[in-house]
């Protein structure tokens, strides 16, 4: 009996010591420890996230770990993290190499990561010292992106204060140009009234003057008698003369005030220059509207201010698959809000496959959208797309197309920002839909609300 025990009890312990062993070799083997390795030290402003056994990489290759960091002596001095690295990567560590601490991602945690040196720099010693690159603080990318943002906004508010100038001079300038227009018909009206009572008056003269001439012809009254006296005669050809240049100098300024008018209507004029300089002013305003609206699109999605961006709503739905938009659903910064919609009320579908809202389908949608008006302006709004009928491929197109028409809709009605209210064709998968079959054959508005502006309850009801 105690043979057995006592073998049985032996066996116990050898096996524990063998999975000890085995354990302990498996261990050492992870860290490296029969392995020959060699010491560096890199010195660091800043040792965020690194610690005693923090991973080193060579070109991103496990080559060690962080072995010791010690601390500076005083303020503004550096850490010295001294590190040990595999022995066989001796060769690719030279004295030009450098050591910067970085993260997996932006979460992640760090690892201290030492570039290949060039062939030209000799091998580093055991030992020796390489130079160490601080890490790169998110928040600080962060901090900057919103001082861009600042100087972005201050810089259109600014734009906008010119624009506004701009234009107050130009009504100005219209304004002083429509007065001088007026005053200069006025003074052409004048002068044409005066002209034509001055013509009617020669006219006259004219008329009395031949009745004169007929009647001395004649013999008749003191003129006749007087008819060889030169004094008379002498008189007549003055007042002749003067009556001549009077027409000639009221034909002269007739002849100046048409070049005025033309010059006013010219293709040169002061006044068709001043109106193509003011085209060109509202050109170069709508140029640098555009140009700003597209440098703060590229803002969002360059990768440095993208975080900086989706934390205040700014997602562009055409770069996320399904799966990442039902993540964001999930999102703990909104409480999604969603009106189920069917297809069989709201759509009519042509012989070619295009879709229209029906008859009353717009009264329904102002009826659900009446629900989610109580929200900020500023909440973003996706229109979730969802068909049943046909393929895969034909179920995408048809519940792009509904999302794209309530999408019409709703920015040209409720005078929504585009940029807020974006689509999402899903297909025929709607795990929350009103049919509590998993599926959706319509559309439903979702509204992605502040959840300190409401509390978390259930999904609004469905609109028959």
């Amino acid at each position: 009996m105690g043979s057995p025990r006592l073998a049985l009890v032996g066996a116990f312990v050898g096996g524990g010591l063998l999975l000890f062993a085995v354990g302990l070799f498996m261990i050492g083997d992870r860290r490296q420890l029969f392995t020959e390795h060699f010491e560096v030290v890199a010195d660091f402003g800043n040792v965020t996230g690194v610690q005693v056994g923090t991973d080193v990489r060579l070109s991103g290759l496990p080559a060690g770990e962080v072995t010791d960091i010690v601390i500076p002596p005083a303020p503004g001095g550096r850490f010295q993290v001294r590190m040990r690295v595999r022995e066989d990567l001796h060769s690719l560590v030279r004295t030009d190499s450098v050591a910067a601490v970085l993260t997996d991602g932006l979460l992640g945690s760090a690892f201290i990561q030492i570039r290949a040196g060039t062939q030209s720099a000799p091998e580093v010693a055991d030992g020796g010292q390489l130079a160490g690159a601080d890490a790169v603080q998110v928040a600080d990318l962060i901090e900057e992106g919103r001082e861009t943002f600042r100087l972005v906004a201050d810089e259109f508010v600014g734009l906008r204060e010119q624009m506004t100038e701009t234009f107050s001079g130009l009504g100005e300038t219209v304004e002083t140009t429509t007065l001088m227009i007026n005053d200069v018909g006025n003074d052409v009206r004048q002068v044409t009234t005066v002209s034509a009572l001055f013509m009617d008056a020669a006219r006259d003269v004219m008329e009395d003057t031949h009745d004169i001439v007929q009647r001395v012809s004649a013999g008749e009254g003191t003129a006749g008698k007087f008819l060889t006296d030169d004094a008379l005669y002498t008189h007549v050809t003055g007042m002749a003369g003067e009556v001549e240049a009077t027409l000639r100098a009221v034909r002269g300024s007739a002849e100046d005030f048409e070049q005025i008018v033309g010059g006013l209507r010219g293709p040169e004029s002061a006044a068709q220059r001043l109106l193509v300089d003011a085209g060109d002013v509202v050109t170069h305003a709508r140029d640098a509207m555009s140009d700003l609206a597209e440098n703060t699109e590229a803002m969002k999605r360059n990768w440095l201010l993208r975080g900086f961006f989706s934390e205040r709503g700014f997602y562009n739905l055409d770069e996320m698959t399904v799966e990442e938009y039902r993540e964001l659903l999930r999102d703990d910064r909104y409480t999604p809000l969603r009106i189920w919609l069917r297809a069989d009320v709201l759509f009519e579908t042509g012989e070619d496959g295009s879709v229209t809202l029906a008859d009353g389908a717009e009264d329904r949608i102002e009826e659900a959208m009446s629900e989610l008006l109580q929200y900020p302006r500023s909440s973003p709004l996706v229109v979730e797309g969802y068909a049943t009928a046909g393929g895969l491929g034909r179920q995408y197109r048809a519940a792009d197309a509904r999302a794209a028409a309530v999408q019409d809709h709703l920015v040209r009605t409720f005078r929504r920002a585009a940029e807020l209210t974006g689509t999402m064709p899903i297909g025929p998968e709607a795990d929350d839909s009103p049919s509590g079959d998993g599926r959706w054959d319509g559309v439903a508005l979702t509204l992605f609300a502040d959840p300190e502006l409401i509390g978390r309850g259930p999904d609004a009801e469905a609109v028959p």
